[in-house]
């Protein structure tokens, strides 16, 4: 079989039925990543994949719930500073992803939907400037970030803001931070999209530990990036649980739980 990362969104429907989703008032799920290197054993679409599982996930509890959802194309033309050294590590100027940021939440707000959450999967401090920026100048209300808390942490400057939607997934223990094609995103692409892995790849790879020291040097991007992971990744690929892979359930189902609260029924 083949994926599509259209499945499910609004780029499947027709435009009376996006009209008509706008016209019920349905809320509007955005999943924000970019194309980027993961190791020799996962695809460069990884985040891609990652945040748009999430909104998948997190749709079905909405819908169940009886809050009329859709999900939006994927955006993934976004900021990869640290992984730039790596090939298929698209270059997009923050510049750029500001302004077709700009432009995909304009369309949404102009057909007529009033709340957008944007659901991001890539850590890259720059990439996450430029979002909250984007949503700290918009006029919308209903135009939020929907976050567990540790990028809001992260982006001191912006952690008043208005726009921020927090789920309580890292204050619940989630695992946030388990590193780069590690076990936790190696599960996401081996539990929903295993024709993508190398499995053979993911065999040889063997547990990478990043250091404080190193975590700060590979922060820096570039070929200092690619000198403390030679190999594009950091933790340990294979999964030591059959089911960490649940992380993204138990992660939707506090999103969820977090927009029905913002907006009761």
């Amino acid at each position: 079989m083949s994926y599509s990362i259209f499945t499910d969104t609004i780029a499947d429907l027709t435009y009376p039925e996006v009209e008509a989703a706008a016209s019920a008032g349905a809320l509007v799920l955005l999943p924000v990543g970019v194309i980027e290197e993961h190791g020799p054993h996962l695809p460069l679409a990884t985040d891609v994949y990652g945040a748009y599982q999430l909104c998948r996930l997190t749709r079905r509890r909405l819908l169940d719930a009886g809050a009329e959802t859709v999900i939006a194309p994927p955006f993934y033309w976004g900021v990869n500073h640290v992984t730039s050294a790596f090939a298929g590590s698209f270059r997009v100027r923050p510049a750029t992803m500001r302004a077709l940021l700009d432009d995909v939440l304009d369309t949404l707000v102009q057909t007529g939907f009033e709340r957008v959450l944007l659901v991001n999967h890539h850590g890259d401090r720059r990439h996450n400037e430029v979002i909250a920026e984007a949503l700290a100048d918009r006029p919308e209300p209903g135009v939020r970030w929907l976050d567990d808390g540790v990028m809001r942490r992260r982006l001191e400057a912006f952690s008043d803001e208005a726009f921020w939607l927090v789920d309580r997934s890292a204050d619940a223990g989630a695992e946030t931070a388990l590193g780069h094609g590690g076990e936790v995103e190696t599960s996401l692409v081996a539990r929903w999209f295993p024709e993508v892995v190398d499995w053979d790849a993911l065999e040889r790879t063997r547990p990478y530990e990043m250091t404080g020291e190193g975590l700060t040097r590979w922060r820096r991007g570039g070929e200092d990036a690619r000198a403390v992971t030679p190999e594009g990744y950091f933790g340990e690929p294979r999964a030591t649980a059959f089911d960490t892979w649940r992380y993204y359930e138990r992660r939707a189902a506090l999103m969820a739980e977090a927009v029905l609260e913002a907006y009761p029924r």
